[in-house]
């Protein structure tokens, strides 16, 4: 299966049972987070005396300025430099950076071969692990211990999330046909800015993140997809604008009594000069709606590559989504999230079910 290909809309495993079968929310962090830190050999020396620390730390971080996020001094053991480095004899070695005579007769004396971690703990979990080999520096990140710990989220926001899930599910099944379905919040209030679903027959790139995105953009008074939907008419009552759901998805929620609390529309475009000059606030809360920045966007089937990186370009803030798909490009094939070289970054989770409490 190509990996731009749509996600398929059914998988193998049972579909969640709506309210019953949604258990919680995981974060999807990067491999730096969950795997252990990989080992490397380097040499280290035995320093006869304290009186020579000073001396062989000041020019070892002059001219071997390597361990940046390693203690270089462990008792009086001393790293010298990565193993992999040393061709010939360390005395060979370290003679051609001009280490003074004092200094280099010191780190060629009770030269060991250690194991030491490769780079720098993420989580406070893998910095005790560091510690059996060599100590290393540490800074707590607490969000990010949250993430991985999932106390990020209040009670209210956890019944919120887990709401959309079970909305999505209804949605597929009541109005799209058992199709994927997607749902952009403006979390602030929670407002739903824009639904949309795959449509049967669907061309090669309207998946259902691309009419998501695309929907938004009408909320905006854009958009670019050609589509026979009929989208919701904007009331003069009120300051949001319905133009980014459907009015399919909107019939069915306004009938039922279970969402009648939910609150559907869009922030409007502001005019450029209409700026929230609160310090601290957001771009969104700055400058107003645009494409999807600050917004949460909730899908059924995880987004494929091509998805993900439209979400990329639309600002999205964070994206949550129920079932992984063979060309998923968030947890399945890998985490694009976490590709550092991009512009943006937006954070990521998947609801938890019963079966996959009873898989683990």
């Amino acid at each position: 299966m190509d990996i731009a290909d749509p996600p398929p809309s059914k998988r193998a495993r049972k579909s969640p049972n709506l309210e019953e079968d949604i258990t919680g929310i995981r974060a999807i962090l990067s491999d730096e987070f969950d795997e252990d830190i990989a080992l490397i050999k380097a040499h280290s020396c035995q320093l006869e005396t304290k009186q020579q620390l000073q001396a062989v730390i000041q020019e070892l971080s002059q001219k071997l300025p390597h361990f940046q996020h390693l203690k270089r001094v462990h008792d009086r053991s001393v790293l010298i430099c990565p193993s992999s480095e040393i061709g010939e004899s360390l005395e060979q070695h370290l003679e051609k950076f001009g280490f003074s005579e004092h200094v280099l007769r010191a780190l060629c004396q009770g030269v060991q071969v250690v194991e030491v971690p490769e780079r720098m703990p993420r989580l406070r979990v893998q910095y005790e692990k560091t510690l059996k080999h060599w100590p290393c520096k540490f800074h707590p990140n607490h969000y990010s211990e949250s993430l991985r710990n999932g106390s990020n989220f209040s009670s209210a926001q956890r019944i919120f999330h887990k709401r959309m899930a079970q909305l999505l599910l209804r949605l597929s099944r009541d109005v799209n046909a058992n199709r994927p379905v997607g749902i952009c919040v403006d979390p602030r209030q929670p407002n739903i800015v824009s639904i949309a679903g795959t449509e049967e027959p669907a061309s090669p790139h309207e998946h259902c993140s691309m009419l998501l995105v695309d929907f938004v953009a009408r909320s905006q008074e854009g958009g670019a997809t050609n589509t026979e939907l009929p989208f919701t008419e904007d009331s003069k009552e009120v300051e949001t604008t319905l133009r980014g759901i459907p009015k399919a998805y909107y019939d069915y929620l306004i009938k039922d009594e279970g969402y009648k609390d939910l609150t559907l529309g869009a922030e409007r475009s502001r005019d450029c000069k209409e700026v929230n000059a609160v310090q601290g606030a957001d771009n969104l809360a700055k400058f107003g709606p645009y494409l999807c920045t600050g917004y949460d966007v909730y899908l059924l089937q995880e987004p494929c590559l091509m998805c993900s990186m439209a979400l990329v370009h639309s600002r999205a803030k964070r994206v949550f989504f129920l079932r992984n798909s063979d060309n998923g490009a968030l947890a399945t094939r890998f985490q694009l999230h976490s590709v550092r070289e991009l512009n943006h970054h937006y954070e990521v989770f998947q609801f938890t079910t019963k079966e996959d409490e009873e898989l683990t």
